[in-house]
């Protein structure tokens, strides 16, 4: 949500004491009471000021705050959190909030469009931090997913070093789906930031894009200790989702069981529109003389036959 000038609402100074008072009072209070969460590897942020942009795995809604309260004050209020435009500003409402309560800026987490580009360049020149999940949406099943390249465009394009960030414990305290937390301990891990100086001397292709995104999610990886897949998350939700439905045609008739087809063999049609199957007894019955259908002419018994002369017809004029 922009606002005149070129800024965002979350870089307000309104929103900025908003959000100081939403994550200290009311949201770290809670994490601290079920999650317990500790912090590793502030170490590797001294020294560095924005702007920078945190790379993190996401497991959960609980990521955002959990990184925002565990960033060293000075940071934590120059830090926006880049939030999917489809999903958290996909109403006014909701974009309102989110803008204010932890600084999220809209961003097309399909690809890395102009206007994305463009949205990014401005806040990291104007000494901003950005937080980005390279995942693109929140794990399914707990593991690590493979990254989209659109973070290593933005990280070359703006020339800003990018922290890596491993967060262990999230999706255990509050998986897709839950809206509160379970009790138990997460940890923030920050790693050392990554630069690629080297990756600036040539063409930003497709191959080089690819190669920064997986040196980011392997040091995420090595930082979270979580397994690796490499498929992107959305993907695996897709399939998932597909799996749970089962088939797409629910107009289909169902396969006969073996009881259903055990009653046909005994005589009972599968379908009570249809002629029943005719029994072993039925069947004796219409050798010795009786037919299946009342309106055609019985089968002559094996005496009738032998009866009968050779060449002579069995049934006469």
């Amino acid at each position: 949500m922009e606002r005149k000038g070129g800024r965002m609402l979350a870089q307000a100074v309104g929103a900025q004491f908003a959000r100081g008072l939403f994550l200290n009072g009311a949201l770290r209070p809670i994490m601290r009471h079920y999650v317990h969460p500790r912090v590793s590897g502030l170490e590797n942020l001294s020294g560095h000021g924005p702007p920078l942009i945190l790379a993190v795995n996401h497991s959960s809604h609980m990521d955002t705050p959990l990184i925002l309260t565990s960033l060293p004050k000075e940071l934590r209020r120059r830090t926006l959190v880049a939030a999917a435009s489809d999903y958290f500003f996909s109403s006014r409402v909701l974009g309102l909030f989110v803008s204010v309560a932890v600084g999220a800026v809209p961003m097309d987490r399909r690809a890395a469009s102009k206007q994305t580009m463009a949205t990014v360049d401005r806040l990291l020149a104007q000494k901003w931090c950005l937080v980005m999940y390279p995942e693109g949406s929140r794990t399914p099943d707990g593991r690590l997913y493979r990254g989209k390249t659109g973070i290593a465009r933005l990280a070359l394009s703006a020339d800003v070093p990018v922290v890596p960030v491993g967060i262990v414990g999230t999706y255990h305290a509050m998986p897709g789906g839950r809206s509160w937390p379970v009790p138990g301990n997460v940890e923030v891990r920050f790693g050392k930031p990554l630069t690629f100086e080297r990756y600036r001397l040539g063409a930003a292709n497709q191959l080089v894009l690819r190669a920064i995104t997986d040196q980011i999610m392997y040091d995420i990886m090595t930082l979270s200790g979580l397994s690796y897949v490499d498929e992107y998350s959305s993907r695996a939700k897709a399939r998932q989702s597909r799996a749970h439905r089962g088939p797409p045609d629910s107009d289909l008739e169902p396969v006969p069981t073996a009881a259903s087809t055990s009653e046909a063999v005994a005589g009972e049609p599968l379908d009570p529109g249809l002629e029943p199957v005719p029994t072993a007894a039925s069947r004796s019955e219409a050798v010795a003389g009786e037919p299946l259908d009342p309106g055609l002419e019985p089968v002559p018994p094996v005496a009738d036959r032998s009866e009968t002369p050779v060449g002579e017809p069995l049934e006469s004029d």
